[in-house]
């Protein structure tokens, strides 16, 4: 067999098996990344959000005492200072909030080793989170006896 043809065959092997890598890595590319903090979605492919109704703060605050919880309150410079030692401390990126609920303990369902986060923007809830006890009272600066 003469070497042009197999230069050929090897040319025409090599772009179909570049183009079916190439392909493939593209095509993970699209798909939804599913990290250990959530889902990422591309090109608006990711589940349809819902709005939520508003929750006004007088609704939270009823429900805060009802199950005689213990709470941290911030707003203004202090909820500042909290977002900004975040920021540093962890690469946390800013809350975009006027008020913060911090409930630490309750009667129900905190057992200690999560605080549950409530942030409100023109008086209504747009954030609700949680993270660990070690990590909220690094991040205010409290000990850990507090």
């Amino acid at each position: 067999m003469p070497v042009w043809p197999r230069i050929a065959a090897g040319l025409v092997l090599t772009g179909v098996l570049i183009g079916f890598a190439g392909f493939r890595a593209y095509s993970e590319k699209l798909g939804p990344i599913v990290q250990a903090h959530g889902t990422t979605y591309y090109n608006g492919q990711g589940p349809v959000s819902v709005p939520l109704a508003c929750k006004p703060e007088s609704e939270i605050t009823a429900a805060i005492s009802q199950v005689h919880a213990k709470y941290d309150y911030l707003e203004g410079a202090d909820l500042q200072a909290f977002e900004q030692r975040a920021a540093v401390l962890k690469g946390l990126p800013p809350l975009d909030i006027d008020k913060l609920y911090v409930i630490t303990e309750d009667d129900q369902l905190r057992d200690g080793e999560m605080v549950l986060f409530i942030g409100f923007r023109v008086d209504c809830v747009t954030t609700v989170f949680g993270l660990p006890t070690k990590l909220y009272r690094e991040l205010a600066g409290k000990s850990e006896g507090a």
